[in-house]
């Protein structure tokens, strides 16, 4: 049974979701709850419960009080780092909602102490634990297409949110870091480094605002991806749509394809003429419901704090998905391919 501390302040995105997952983890049997504000306390307490046992208005403060197995760190990208770091010295695991910095530089600092102070450091990337990405993943690693040849994803969300009177620190520069990429995109570059087991070398994309909104980041990335085995991938990452956005991903090899999310279907679909199919070269996983989410990662990550299961992202995974969206950036600022 763990206490979790739970970083935020009333900027912070997903808030919600964590005080939910707090409630609903069985392991968790206290939580502590640091907003210097103060603003988040009542709401935090209204669906948490009897859970939230106290609240701070600082780190320092709340690690003097409290000996968390894990802190979750919700802010503000540009006020993240500062929060990480205390965390971090004194050897508490952290899940950080992504991308927690504005400079990967930054990062790598985080990720540099979390491995001197052997704890760990996970960026919320909660697709990977999705039904339909581990099915893939599994495919893939069993060679179920053959050598990889190529990628193409999609992450598409909707341009409401743009031209709200007030559209939030995601849209700003100097709070985010960038804009869709790396808020939205940067999920879809994680799953494709954890379905492929391949790594980025080169990154070419253009990174425009199309949308008209007042907004100093890009609302569309056009991403290709070079892979040390030779491979090649494309993604499009942006605010295109009236209404909530999908996903989609699909991956050709020598022997055959996968994927999921085509036609906005939650299935994966599997195509390979490998001889181990047994005449039957088509195959489908269909999900009733779509798994995964904020609880079920919260859960996962508490178990990797208390030594029961190894963490489902490491610091060296966030690292190098916030290496690619830099590069994603520093390309399409410079119009050349950057090398990893």
């Amino acid at each position: 049974m763990a206490t979790v501390a739970l970083i935020t302040e009333g900027d912070a995105a997903h808030r919600s979701a964590y005080y939910q997952a707090i409630r609903e983890v069985d392991s968790i049997t206290r939580a502590a709850l640091v907003d210097p504000s103060g603003a988040t306390f009542d709401e935090a307490r209204a669906t948490i419960g009897a859970k939230l046992a106290a609240t701070y208005k600082s780190v320092p403060a709340m690690l003097k009080g409290e000996q968390p197995v894990m802190a979750i760190v919700t802010m503000v990208a540009v006020n993240a780092p500062a929060a990480i770091r205390p965390l971090l010295t004194a050897g508490v695991h952290v899940m950080a909602e992504k991308p927690a910095c504005v400079r990967v530089d930054d990062f790598a600092a985080l990720a540099r102490l979390a491995d001197r102070k052997q704890v760990h450091l996970m960026l919320a990337l909660a697709n990977r634990l999705a039904p339909r990405t581990q099915d893939a993943r599994r495919i893939v690693a069993e060679g179920g297409i053959g050598k990889l040849y190529a990628v193409q994803a999609t992450q598409v969300d909707d341009q409401a949110r743009i031209h709200r009177p007030d559209p939030g620190w995601t849209f700003s520069k100097a709070r985010a870091g960038g804009g869709h990429l790396s808020w939205l995109g940067i999920h879809t570059l994680d799953m494709i480094r954890y379905l492929t087991g391949d790594e980025v070398v080169a990154v070419s994309a253009m990174c425009p605002t199309v949308g008209g909104g007042k907004i100093d980041v890009e609302d569309l990335a056009l991403v290709h991806l070079q892979f040390k085995s030779g491979a090649h991938g494309s993604v499009v990452s942006g605010y295109l749509m009236d209404k909530k956005g999908h996903s989609n991903c699909t991956l050709w090899g020598a022997d055959g394809w996968v994927r999921f999310g085509a036609a906005e279907s939650p299935d994966v679909e599997w195509h390979s003429t490998l001889p181990s199919m047994r005449g039957a070269p088509d195959r489908r996983f269909s999900y009733k419901e779509r798994g995964g989410g904020y609880t079920a990662w919260v859960r996962e990550t508490v178990r990797a704090a208390l030594g029961e299961v190894p963490p489902p992202v490491t610091a060296g995974d966030g690292l190098k998905v916030l290496r690619i969206i830099d590069a994603a950036y520093r390309s399409a600022a410079s119009g050349a391919t950057v090398k990893l």
